[in-house]
């Protein structure tokens, strides 16, 4: 099963965190999201402290992990937020019904397929971590996933998480992140509540683009990893959406 925590009382908020991150990663938002919620963060397979018990994952296997985690707990339904790569996770979980999902939140996520010129980068990265080693494939892309005006112990602390993942869970990450679907059509039609949050300096991933009436969008002024650069911007975001 996969490592996870749970704390908070009220309505059960699920927190995947996506690819180099840990449950770690939404320590800046904890404190304050456990004050009004049941709060479930999870490390998925070969990430934080959770052990790879599988050859393959695809976002399905994680989101059957998840679920696993909450069947365990007698949590019936929850609502989801994930992150990047938990983001896909979340979708995959709502495509397949794998647990029942009250609202969803795609921080910083999006909802179309790689294309082929990052399916050759994923394939690439696979092939270079064996190679370098998780710390230096860490360092010379942690970077990326923040803004100019980060500040310095935000970029150090997301290292520090990244470096807890081993070159296998990295390589199933980046295999589960090449396979997955499109999952467009998926959110067009989707009739729960939605957030989607975007990053308006989000230079890993492209805004997603949807006029479904069920979805609602908002801007953090960050990059990719906004819970650590503008924590307050990120809470306020999913107090009112979830209220």
């Amino acid at each position: 099963m996969l490592s996870y925590i749970r704390k908070g009382t009220g309505e059960t908020l699920v927190l995947v965190h996506g690819f180099l991150g840990a449950k770690e990663i939404f320590s800046s938002v904890m404190e304050d999201l456990t004050e009004e919620y049941d709060v479930i963060a999870v490390d998925l397979p070969g990430h934080g402290t959770s052990q790879i018990e599988k050859k393959s994952y695809s976002v399905y296997d994680y989101a059957n992990e998840i679920a696993e985690v909450l069947r365990h707990e007698n949590v019936s339904d929850a609502s989801w937020l994930g992150h990047s790569l938990g983001g896909y996770i979340v979708l995959a979980a709502l495509e397949k019904n794998i647990a029942p999902i009250n609202k969803a939140i795609l921080a910083y996520s999006s909802d179309v397929s790689d294309t082929e010129e990052q399916i050759e980068k994923r394939t690439n990265q696979q092939s270079e971590i064996p190679e370098i080693g998780v710390k230096q494939f860490v360092d010379q892309i942690i970077d990326a996933f923040f803004s100019n005006n980060a500040k310095k112990e935000s970029i150090v602390f997301a290292r520090n998480i990244a470096y807890q993942a081993s070159e296998e869970g990295l390589i199933l990450a980046l295999e589960a992140m090449k396979s997955r679907s499109n999952q467009r059509d998926l959110t067009e039609q989707l009739t729960i509540p939605v957030l989607i949050i975007e990053g308006s300096q989000d230079k890993i991933v492209k805004p997603i683009e949807n006029k479904n009436p069920n979805i609602q969008k908002i801007a953090t002024n960050t990059a990719h990893l906004g819970m650590l650069e503008d924590p307050q911007s990120f809470l306020k975001a999913i107090h009112h959406f979830m209220s």
